[in-house]
């Protein structure tokens, strides 16, 4: 991944005599490999806010007509500025967005109605909300919530005794 550069960072933090001075040297070194002046274009800001406004649900074909690129170069840009092709990009933040939606609910008192939580944030059905649960989040919505509120909100949870045993 980081090409020739690799060989110099592995020669000039074998020379480091000082754990400070190795992360002053990754600095200087990982910083000269980004250009940090340089804008995302245009147009991949606005496929990126309609993604976002969208929830997750706005295709690549609907993104790319709406910046004037090809489906094609829209996914090679957004490899190459967020990492993602678009449609990844669009499950992570329909994921987030069902993960927010179920804590508000849970937060509220409210039942964690998967059916109707999968069809608000746009998944196909419960199954498929399951599937990214499991693949995002490490494990289904359901265990999910009751691990994230038995982490933040349980008074009687002590995490101390967990570790005793």
């Amino acid at each position: 991944m980081l090409g020739p550069l690799a060989a110099e960072m592995h020669e000039r933090l074998r020379e480091a005599a000082m754990r400070s001075e190795r992360f002053a040297i990754l600095d200087r070194l990982l910083l000269r490999q980004i250009d940090l002046d340089r804008a995302p274009p245009a147009q991949l800001v606005r496929a990126w806010r309609r993604l976002q406004a969208s929830g997750g649900g706005a295709g690549v074909e609907e993104l790319s007509r709406q910046v004037g690129w090809s489906s094609r170069h829209l996914r090679e840009q957004f490899r190459a500025e967020i990492g993602l092709s678009p449609k990844a990009a669009a499950r992570v933040i329909r994921f987030d967005r069902a993960r927010r939606l179920l804590q508000t609910r849970a937060a509220a008192g409210g039942g964690p109605g998967l059916a109707d939580l999968a069809a608000t944030c746009g998944y196909y059905d419960q199954a498929h909300l399951a599937r990214d649960f499991g693949e995002l989040a490490g494990s289904p919505p359901s265990r999910w919530l009751a691990d994230e509120f038995r982490n933040v909100q349980d008074a009687d949870w002590d995490p101390l005794a967990e570790l005793a045993v």
